[in-house]
Order: C-alpha cells, then sequence, then structure tokens
C-alpha cells in the first residue's frame, strides 16, 4: 500500500495538471510503482524479476506516453488503441514475473550468498577457469561475429560469470580479475559499437552484487545512481550515432574500432555539456527506448491488412532445441521477418529492431494477447524460481542466472531471442557442469 498511494497520486497529478489523457497517465503511474518496486528490493534480495518488469514499463508505458504528448505523428495508433491493450498486456506480464501469494522475507536471498561464498572458498581454481573460457569466448566473438553462439557469445558471458566468481570467493586478485573482465567488455564495446552489452551486464552487476549489503544501499544513494545512470545513458546516446557513421560500413561485417575517436567524443561532450544537457537530445535519447513505435504500427496493420498469426509465436518456444545442422532454415533471432511481417517500418542490415514479446501476443492473438503476457512473465519468473531451487543444492548456481537472463532483460527483442537465450544457456550450463564435474572440477 505505501508504493501504490504515491503512484496514486503521481496519477491523479499528471491527469489533473497535465495534458494526458486518463490512459496516459495511469501508463505513468504504473511505471512509478515499477521503479518504487525495483528500488525497495534492491540490495534486499536479487531483484531481477522487479528490473525487468521497471524496464518493461519504461519500454512500453513511459516513453510512449511521453511521446504520444511531445511527437504524437510518430505513432501508428491513436493513444486509446495503444493502452486499451498495452495497459492490460502490461499488468498481466507484470503479475506474471511477480506472482500472487505470501511475499519472501526480505532478506530470503542472502544465506544463497553465503552458501555460495562458503562453497567457492573450496573452489577458487573454477573462477581462474572461467576467466580463460571466457576470454577464449570473446576472441572468438570478435574474430568471427557469426560464430556459433554455443562456441562465441555463451562461452564469452562466462567471463562476466567468473567476474561473479571472483567477488564472491573473495579471492586474493579478485580486484585485478574483475578489471580483466571490465577492460574485455569496455574493448570490444570501442571495437563493435554496441553498447548494449555494457549496459545490460551493469544492470546484472549491481542485481547480483547488492544483495547482502543493504544498510549500505539507502534509497537515497540508489535514486541517485539511477539519476547518474541516465546521466550515463544520455552521453552515451550522445556519441553513439557519430562514432557509429564514422566506424560502420554498410555491412555487420564491415566494423572497426577507433578507441582514439571514442575517447575524443566522450571528451568533447564532458567539456561541452549543453551537448549533452538539453531538452531535444534528452527526448531524441528517451524515444531511442520507445517499444510502443514497433507494436503501435503493428496494431496499424493487423488484422486490418494482416490477419493474426493464431499462435504462431508459440512455435519460437521450439526452436531452441532443434539444433541449425538439422534445420538449416531456421528463423533467425533479431525479430525482421516480424517486422516485415507485421508492420510498416523499415529494416536494414546494420539495425535491428523488434516487435517485443508483448507485440508478438498482439499479432498472433489479438486481445488475447493480454493472456499471453501473463504466461510470458510466469515462464521468466518460473524459470527464476527453479534456478533458486537448484541453488539451495549447487550454491554456485546463484552466479549463473545473470548469464541466464542477460536475453531477457529488456523489451527490445522477440520471444525467440528471449526464449532462445534462455534456453541455450540453460543448456551450455548444464552441460559446461557435467562436462567439469567428470574432469574433476567443481563449478
Amino acid at each position: 500500500m505505501k508504493r501504490v498511494l504515491p503512484a496514486f497520486l503521481l496519477f491523479l497529478g499528471i491527469y489533473q495538471g497535465a495534458d494526458f489523457t486518463v490512459y496516459e497517465a495511469l501508463a505513468a503511474a504504473l511505471s512509478a510503482y515499477a521503479f518504487q518496486q525495483c528500488i525497495s528490493r534492491l540490495g534486499r534480495t536479487i531483484a531481477l524479476m522487479e528490473c525487468i518488469g521497471f524496464i518493461a514499463s519504461v519500454e512500453l508505458l513511459l516513453v510512449p506516453a511521453i511521446t504520444y504528448r511531445v511527437f504524437p505523428a510518430s505513432m501508428s495508433v491513436e493513444s486509446t488503441t495503444y493502452f486499451a491493450f498495452m495497459l492490460p498486456a502490461f499488468c498481466a506480464f507484470y503479475a506474471g514475473i511477480r506472482g500472487f501469494g505470501k511475499r519472501p522475507s526480505a532478506c530470503s536471498h542472502v544465506p544463497y550468498f553465503q552458501a555460495v561464498a562458503a562453497y567457492l572458498r573450496q573452489n577458487q581454481a573454477s573462477g581462474t577457469m572461467l576467466l580463460i573460457m571466457g576470454l577464449a569466448g570473446f576472441t572468438v566473438r570478435t574474430l568471427v561475429p557469426d560464430a556459433p553462439t554455443m562456441v562465441g557469445l555463451l562461452p564469452a558471458n562466462c567471463l562476466f560469470v567468473s567476474a561473479f566468481y571472483a567477488w564472491r570467493s573473495q579471492s586474493t586478485y579478485r580486484l585485478i580479475h574483475i578489471g580483466v573482465v571490465v577492460v574485455a567488455l569496455l574493448a570490444y564495446t570501442v571495437w563493435s559499437g554496441m553498447f548494449g552489452d555494457l549496459f545490460l551486464w551493469g544492470i546484472l552487476a549491481v542485481v547480483f552484487a547488492s544483495p547482502g549489503i543493504p544498510g549500505l544501499l539507502t534509497t537515497r544513494l540508489k535514486s541517485v545512481s539511477v539519476v547518474v545512470a541516465f546521466l550515463l545513458l544520455l552521453l552515451i546516446q550522445s556519441i553513439k550515432g557519430e562514432y557509429r557513421y564514422n566506424t560502420w560500413g554498410q555491412q555487420r561485417t564491415e566494423r572497426r574500432g577507433d578507441a582514439h575517436l571514442m575517447v575524443e567524443l566522450l571528451t568533447d561532450r564532458l567539456a561541452n555539456p549543453s551537448k549533452v544537457l538539453n531538452a531535444d537530445h534528452a527526448f531524441l535519447s528517451i524515444v531511442r527506448f520507445n517499444q510502443g513505435i514497433m507494436v503501435g504500427s503493428a496494431m496499424a496493420k493487423v488484422p486490418l491488412h494482416e490477419s493474426y498469426a493464431q499462435g504462431d509465436v508459440l512455435l519460437s518456444l521450439l526452436y531452441p532445441f532443434i539444433p541449425r545442422f538439422i534445420w538449416p532454415h531456421k528463423p533467425q533471432t533479431g525479430g525482421y521477418e516480424n517486422i516485415r511481417r507485421f508492420t510498416t517500418l523499415p529494416q536494414s542490415e546494420n539495425t535491428s529492431i523488434n516487435l517485443s514479446p508483448l507485440g508478438e501476443g498482439y499479432v498472433n492473438f489479438g486481445f488475447g494477447g493480454v493472456l499471453f503476457a501473463w504466461f510470458y512473465g510466469f515462464l521468466l519468473r518460473s524459470g527464476f524460481q527453479y534456478g533458486l531451487s537448484l541453488a539451495g543444492r549447487i550454491p554456485s548456481v546463484i552466479l549463473w542466472l545473470p548469464m541466464l537472463y542477460i536475453g531477457c532483460l529488456t523489451m527490445e527483442t522477440d520471444l525467440l531471442s528471449t526464449w532462445g537465450s534462455l534456453a541455450n544457456s540453460a543448456v551450455f550450463v548444464a552441460l559446461l557442469f557435467w562436462g567439469t564435474k567428470r574432469f574433476g572440477v567443481q563449478l
């Protein structure tokens, strides 16, 4: 109740004092509620589900509501049409990831990290092994961008898991270990011009490093951290376009890193903060996360010009378990086919836009997509809860949850990408635990 009341007051304030419709004001209030839930749980538990819910609320509710007030021409359908579906769909999704019934206690996840710390003190070599594997995977991912996930991306993700191992094991060389991981991530960001990994792994680092130290994480500190993260987002958005223009070619393979240019752009923005801290740039940066543009475009086309897919989306749940050598024409992740089929938005080789799992729910089932939204949220929560139950028997499993959920943090993707990331990572981790155990290494 203490978090519902501020959200309700915000709803009244926006609806009465600003030019927002009741739907738009409700969207902003729900985003505020999701933010409060995330902030309150951060540091007390593993606030992964709350974090996913908050990010979804920003991309699907808050930013579209702002866009309808500032630049409505960019939206393909009316505000009432969009929110008539998205408000109940988001509420169903949020109910799915949060669950019903009795909530765990505020410190319910702390024992997991106490157990993993004791466990890793007897398995110091495992973190070093994961570091070596991760660096090898990063090398493959950098030199061969099209390498299969199992030999590129997934081994590379072990690099970040190794940092969690080093942190929780209190290894003597943990700061050097974590420093190597950070340098590798920054190097990859400069080389690829892609900033997503930097932000997503940064979010996961906060979510999984903070439990157990709630006394240091006051509400004020957490709120200030969110403001700092937003300022960093504005900074990166201000240089991203110029950096990519000078380092990217027409194809994905035509990219090069330029550390000197990156430093030059960052220095310029820090020396001229007006290029970052202005209303126009802030809006353009925020609207970058507007999933309502894609979903709205789909609502304008389906079912008027394209029939509902009638559940084709559910086939995506099976794709990760079918190897590509058995099915050479298995659909690629990235949402290209969904954007082509269900929207009128352009898609190019060098950009990737997606319909989002909730948008896919609409184009498949119409307003029945609200029920699908709950199912998708329930699927994510069930995987998280199962991971916690496994951690009760194998403590280190708790440190692999970031790798499993790295592809599920944001709605800027499609069901095949999110579910494929979760399923493929789970299979990879299971095989890794099984294989290393046979060689006497206990992860």
